[in-house]
């Protein structure tokens, strides 16, 4: 029997966990939340140019852990139109469609990609050892970092990809190295703390 219900709860994410009383407001709320969340890790930043360091990444893996796909996009989707309708939620306070369609563009964009595809891993049972969340974390950063550089590509057309690189990559590298051994030291104990409220 134990074995069933370790089974049944493996396909839920943090949220199911943790609230297993929910209606459309209590979801809607707690999106609000996770998007406010994001928005201050945002503020968290060294400010580099053309895109500042900031913890940014955890917050939107964090979000897709405990959120899952549908409802970690959903909640992307809230932080970004907070943004583009005036609200200082993106790093430095900044906030309008400019930033979209700027230097830091193709990372926003890329944390909505990112959610939901480290959303579905964990609605599929992933991401609950420390292995798994390393590999689940590699995969969200290279989709961040993919359409990233997409985004500096469009709005710099004429530097080297070299020049890219250095510029979208290569400062990130060691800061998300240390998010990530933060999210494989943090994440299996919430993991077992919501397990532990089904008994």
């Amino acid at each position: 029997m134990k074995h069933v219900v370790k089974d049944e709860l493996r396909h839920k994410t943090m949220y199911e966990l943790f609230f297993r009383h929910r209606n459309t407001l209590v979801d809607m709320f707690y999106m609000a939340l996770g998007a406010a969340v994001l928005a201050g890790l945002s503020q968290i930043r060294i400010p580099l140019w053309p895109v500042p360091i900031t913890m940014q990444t955890f917050g939107v893996f964090l979000i897709a852990f405990f959120f899952g796909s549908r409802k970690g996009a959903l909640t992307l989707l809230l932080y970004m139109l907070a943004g583009i309708l005036g609200l200082g939620v993106f790093a430095g306070r900044s906030s309008g469609m400019d930033v979209i369609l700027g230097a830091s563009g193709g990372y926003i964009i890329g944390f909505l990609v990112a959610a939901y595809a480290v959303g579905h891993l964990i609605e599929k049972g992933a991401g609950r050892t420390k292995k798994s969340i390393f590999g689940c974390l590699l995969l969200g950063n290279g989709i961040i970092y993919a359409l990233g550089l997409i985004g500096l590509w469009v709005t710099f057309p004429n530097e080297s990809f070299l020049q890219i690189l250095k510029w979208g990559i290569f400062p990130f590298l060691i800061g998300d190295l240390i998010k990530i051994l933060g999210a494989m030291a943090l994440f299996p104990a919430l993991w077992k703390a919501g397990e532990k409220m089904h008994g």
